[in-house]
C-alpha cells in the first residue's frame, strides 16, 4: 500500500501505477545489497583500486541482460513476467556484485579490510566525528539532489505528452544558450562573472529602462499592426509565432517560464554578454547596433525583427552604459512578463472589460514611456567613436564569413516558414 502511495505521487495513471507497484515490491531488496557494493567499490577506489569495479559493472550487466531477455517477454520456455521479471534481474545482478566485491576486498592486502575492523568504540572516536563533519555538507548536496530529481520526475508524470515535448524543448534551449554563453567565453577570454558588476543602477533608472522598453515594443507592436495587413495585401507572405495559452496548465507553466525568464536570460547572456562585448571591441555603436539587428534576426520572423530590433538597441545601450548584463536581463524580463500579462488578462476578462483596461495600459505607458524615452535623450548619449572606428565596423561584418552563414542560416529558415 505504502508503494502504490509513493507511485500514485509521482504519476495517477493507473497502468503506471499497477506495474511500478509490482515493479518495486522486488527491487526494495536491492537497495541494501547497492549500498554495500558502493560503499567497498568507494573504498577501493581510494586506494587506487578501480579496474575492479568495470569488471563487476559488466559481469552485473550481462547478468541482467540476460534475465530481462528471459523473463519479462517469457523467451525459451521461461515465464512471462513483465515488470517482475525486469525486478527479478536486477535484484539478481545487485547480489551476485555484492558477493563479488565482497569476496575481493576480503582477499585484498592493499585496502587491509578486516570485519573486525568494524567496532563500536570508533562511533564514539575524535575520528568518527571529525568524518560526520566533512560528510554534513555532502549528504546535505546528495540529499538536496534526491529531492529535486524526485520533484522533476512528479512534473514530467503528470504531464502530457505534449508537455512533456514542450517541456524538451525548453531544456534544449536552455542548454543549447548556455553552452554557446559558454564556448563563446572560452573563445575570447571572457570572464563571465565581469558581466555581472553594476555601475551607478537605482530602483529609478531601473523603473525608466523598463518604461522605456515597454514603450518601445507599444510603438513597434502598432507599427507591425499596420505594416504586416499592407504587406500580405501586397502578396507578400508574413508568418509570426504568435504566444498562444491554450492547452494543459503545465504547458502553460512551461510557457510562462520560458517567456519570463529562461529565454530573457539566456538570450541576453548569448546577445549582450558574448556578441555585444566582443562586437565592442570595434566599436561600442557598431557593438549596440549589431547586436541587435543579430538579436532580431534570430527570432526567425518578420513581426518578431519589428519588435526586437528597437528593443535590442535599447538592451544594448543599457548594458555597455552600466558594464552589467543586470540591466538589460531585468528589463527583458519585464517586457516579456507584461506581454505574458496581456495574453492572460485576453483570455480570461471579459471582452469590454479587456478593451478598457488594455485602452488605459496604452494611454498610460504612452504619456510615461514618452516621459522617460525623452528624458534619457536629453540626460543620456550613445558612446561617441573615431572615425577610424566608423570605417572599420560594417567593413569587418562584411567581410566575416561566420556572419553571413549567420544571416544566410536565418534567412532560410523565414523563407521555409513563409512557404
Amino acid at each position: 500500500m505504502f508503494i502504490y502511495f509513493v507511485l500514485f505521487l509521482f504519476t495517477k495513471q493507473d497502468a503506471f501505477v499497477v506495474q511500478g507497484t509490482a515493479y518495486l515490491q522486488i527491487l526494495r531488496f536491492t537497495f541494501p545489497f547497492f549500498a554495500v557494493t558502493a560503499l567497498l567499490l568507494n573504498a577501493l577506489r581510494v586506494v587506487e583500486i578501480v579496474r575492479i569495479a568495470l569488471k563487476v559493472s559488466v559481469v552485473s550487466l550481462a547478468i541482467n541482460v540476460t534475465i530481462n531477455y528471459l523473463l519479462i517477454a517469457g523467451h525459451f520456455g521461461m515465464p512471462e513476467l513483465g515488470a517482475r521479471g525486469a525486478a527479478i534481474g536486477t535484484l539478481t545482478a545487485r547480489i551476485v556484485e555484492c558477493f563479488i566485491v565482497c569476496a575481493y576486498v576480503l582477499r585484498d592486502r592493499k585496502l587491509g579490510l578486516r570485519i573486525g575492523d568494524i567496532r563500536i568504540s570508533v562511533l564514539k572516536s575524535t575520528l568518527f566525528r571529525d568524518f560526520l563533519a566533512v560528510l554534513r555538507p555532502v549528504l546535505g548536496a546528495a540529499l538536496l539532489w534526491g529531492i529535486a530529481n524526485a520533484a522533476q520526475t512528479i512534473i514530467l508524470g503528470h504531464m502530457n505528452d505534449s508537455a512533456i515535448g514542450n517541456a524538451i524543448n525548453l531544456i534544449s534551449f536552455l542548454c543549447g544558450n548556455l553552452i554557446a554563453f559558454w564556448v563563446g567565453c572560452r573563445l575570447t577570454n571572457v570572464k563571465a562573472e565581469t558581466m555581472f558588476r553594476l555601475r551607478d543602477l537605482g530602483a529609478v533608472r531601473t523603473v525608466k529602462y523598463v518604461l522605456v522598453g515597454l514603450w518601445l515594443q507599444l510603438l513597434t507592436g502598432l507599427l507591425a499592426g499596420w505594416l504586416l495587413p499592407f504587406l500580405r495585401r501586397a502578396g507578400i507572405p508574413v508568418t509570426g509565432h504568435p504566444v498562444s495559452l491554450e492547452g494543459s496548465r503545465s504547458k502553460i507553466m512551461l510557457l510562462v517560464l520560458y517567456c519570463c525568464l529562461i529565454a530573457p536570460v539566456t538570450e541576453e547572456l548569448l546577445m549582450r554578454g558574448i556578441v555585444l562585448k566582443n562586437l565592442s571591441r570595434v566599436s561600442q555603436r557598431f557593438g549596440i547596433f549589431m547586436s541587435a539587428f543579430l538579436f532580431a534576426v534570430m527570432h526567425d520572423n518578420l513581426p518578431q525583427f519589428l519588435l526586437t530590433f528597437p528593443l535590442g538597441i535599447l538592451l544594448g545601450y543599457i548594458t555597455i552604459q552600466h558594464n552589467s548584463l543586470t540591466p538589460a536581463i531585468i528589463t527583458h524580463m519585464a517586457v516579456n512578463s507584461f506581454a505574458m500579462l496581456q495574453q492572460f488578462a485576453h483570455r480570461m476578462l471579459e471582452r469590454s472589460l479587456f478593451r478598457t483596461a488594455e485602452l488605459s495600459y496604452i494611454l498610460l505607458l504612452l504619456l510615461l514611456g514618452s516621459a522617460a524615452f525623452f528624458y534619457m535623450l536629453l540626460t543620456e548619449r550613445l558612446p561617441d567613436k573615431t572615425p577610424h572606428q566608423s570605417s572599420r565596423g560594417m567593413r569587418l561584418a562584411a567581410g566575416c564569413p561566420l556572419f553571413w552563414a549567420f544571416l544566410c542560416l536565418h534567412a532560410a529558415i523565414v523563407i521555409y516558414a513563409m512557404i
